[in-house]
């Protein structure tokens, strides 16, 4: 089956590639003339540093490709939007593989000759062992790599330790392993990183190298002198804009001194090749595929799709991942459901910590379809001028989520479910009351349902932006006596947490004021809402870690656990205990895809 907008007229192409059994995720950006003949591989991060540093990636690809060089960018097996997850066997092995792979799919798709190689942190490391498979590489570019892969662990450890003391020593979720920035290591992947040098020990690498610091905290020169020891063609610079690049997915941009040195750097003493394949290129199939913007795995189906840009005053085209069970090729009708799942923040479509693949290909083993798509100006949705914190609460989206409903039920689906977390979830509720078609909303963590341009309700909205817990979770810290000892020692923000607390009470008294002068209150609007959408037949699930400050903001109009529309057939709210903001450890991640199946009225036929 062929779908709307799959046809190849992107800036980027994207296709599925196979390494070792596993398909990958790549994005192939076509030269612009004039063409040099030459590939960049990117090798991305890992874990939470490649959530981050996606939109910088991406944002580099294009511009390389503008300047001439043919480039691939790609997931690694088990990560992004390719097939397979944390928990697989010989993960660090199956990314260097990967690298390879990726640079012969490149020399078949562009027909370059000359390659170079580009990694962040310790992608920059499996770039350097990678180009030592390939028997060396004409440039390498290591942008903050990592001493070692033992030094990458340690910072996992740590991280993973801090985690650990919050939520009162849980256990490993596997043994040995750790769960750290919301990612799993397992003890193997963590031995492989203890085992890994920084560079390979010996053999080809590259031509020449350039090593990129980072310019907060410079640590790479020991690299630069390895490799100036064995005869190597090392530069080494400060990049500025590490920090921003690596912040949280919100704002995230690759710093404009740094692209012209890295550009200007590959650019400098490139011979022209005559091996180079001009016009329109044909994306390369694996064994067994049958389309190169699908992939099959354990029953399921992912197919890349795009949709909108129809027509004037359309939509911008947007990208996406519709996953699906796979015999849905042979039986289009055999799940009429689909779940719409909507950005978070500045996180592309895999959602924070990859949470929105792991639903996906769970809902897809009980008959339902999901699509994961990027709107505007986020990830893969390149058609507009860029992502901005103003945008997390705008109405503008609302087109968008309904051109995703029109490719859905393009594709026969007859039930729609909105799906978002956060940022996400003020989407969801907006874009819901915009469509009847819509059976149903999943609020996850929601902070925010309406914002208010007129701002009369600034202090409530601006407060509910800054992370806290929720009022609950501190009524409960004031029983546990070590609370009072980080207290004493400064670790706990008492003027934030009381501020939060005072904006709240002023809010409800607030609200008190207004219902006791009969005047018009706004904060009442999301109840109502609600109700309406109930009187449409419009489901609404809400969804709450129990901790989190999205429930205040929540019970505030919805009443404790949602007492205020208890009777409603339609509206339920539950909660996750000993989770995050965004789920991002696997307990909470299992428990939330529960209660969305048990919503869904569907479970797996082994439970059956």
């Amino acid at each position: 089956m062929s779908y709307p907008g799959s046809e190849n007229s992107e800036t980027a192409s994207p296709f599925f590639f196979g390494v070792d059994g596993v398909s990958c995720l790549g994005w192939f950006h076509a030269a612009k003339a004039p063409r040099l003949g030459v590939g960049v591989v990117m090798c991305r991060a890992i874990g939470y540093e490649s959530m981050c540093a996606y939109g910088a990636y991406t944002q580099l690809a294009e511009q390389l490709a503008l300047a001439g060089f043919d480039v691939l960018r790609f997931d690694y097996p088990g990560a992004g939007d390719s097939a397979g997850d944390d928990a697989q066997p010989n993960r660090l092995k199956s990314w260097t593989d990967s690298i390879v792979c990726a640079t012969q799919q490149l020399e078949k798709l562009a027909g370059c000759s000359v390659f170079c190689l580009f990694g962040l942190r310790l992608g920059a490391n499996l770039a350097a062992h990678a180009a030592r498979q390939l028997g060396g590489v004409a440039k390498l570019v290591l942008w903050a790599p990592c001493a070692t892969g033992r030094a990458f662990a340690r910072e996992l450890r740590a991280a993973a330790f801090t985690r650990e003391s919050s939520h009162q020593g849980e256990s490993a979720p596997v043994p040995g392993g750790i769960e750290s920035m919301g990612f799993l290591y397992t003890a193997q992947t963590l031995a492989d990183f203890d085992a890994l040098p920084g560079l390979p020990a010996d053999g080809p690498l590259a031509d020449r190298v350039l090593i990129l610091d980072r310019d907060d905290r410079p640590s790479a020169k020991p690299i630069l002198t390895e490799l100036q020891s064995r005869g190597v063609d090392a530069s080494y610079a400060l990049a500025p804009g590490y920090a921003a690049m690596m912040n949280e997915p919100r704002e995230t941009h690759l710093d404009a001194q740094t692209l012209t040195r890295l550009k200007d750097w590959l650019l400098s003493d490139l011979t022209d090749s005559n091996d180079v394949r001009a016009g329109p290129v044909s994306l390369p199939l694996h064994a067994g595929q049958e389309n190169p913007r699908q992939q099959q795995f354990d029953g399921l189906r992912e197919s890349a799709v795009s949709f909108g840009a129809v027509g004037a005053g359309s939509v911008p085209k947007l990208f996406g991942i519709l996953t699906e069970p796979d015999q849905v090729q042979a039986q289009p009708d055999c799940c009429d459901t689909a779940i719409l799942m909507l950005n978070v923040a500045g996180n592309y479509r895999i959602g924070p910590n990859r949470i929105y693949v792991h639903i996906a290909r769970e809902l897809a083993r009980v008959g339902c379809r999901s699509l994961r798509f990027d709107l505007a100006g986020l990830g893969d949705s390149r058609h507009a001028e860029g992502f901005r914190a103003a945008n997390l609460y705008s109405k503008d989206s609302r087109p968008e989520v309904r051109a995703a409903i029109d490719f859905l039920s393009a594709q026969g689906c007859k039930k729609f479910y909105l799906l978002g977390i956060c940022s996400g979830s003020f989407v969801a509720f907006q874009a819901a009351l915009a469509d009847t078609r819509v059976t149903g909303q999943i609020l996850m963590n929601s902070r925010l349902l309406e914002w208010h341009e007129a701002n009369p309700d600034g202090t409530w909205q601006d407060s509910m932006q800054q992370a806290y817990k929720s009022v609950s979770f501190y009524r409960r810290q004031l029983l546990d006596w070590r609370v009072y000892k980080r207290i004493f020692q400064g670790d706990v923000d008492v003027a934030g947490i009381a501020n939060r607390v005072r904006v709240l009470v002023g809010a409800r008294l607030n609200r008190a004021m207004r219902s006791t002068f009969r005047t018009d209150s706004s904060e009442h609007g999301p109840l109502q809402k609600v109700r309406q959408l109930s009187r449409r037949g419009t489901e609404t699930l809400m969804i709450v870690n129990a901790d989190d400050d999205g429930r205040d903001y929540l019970e505030f109009h919805f009443g404790a656990s949602g007492k205020y529309l208890k009777g409603d057939s339609r509206f339920q709210m539950v909660f996750v205990n000993d989770s995050d903001h965004t789920f991002s450890d696997q307990k909470g991640q299992k428990s939330v895809i529960s209660k969305v199946k048990a919503h869904l009225g569907v479970q797996d036929s082994s439970s059956q």
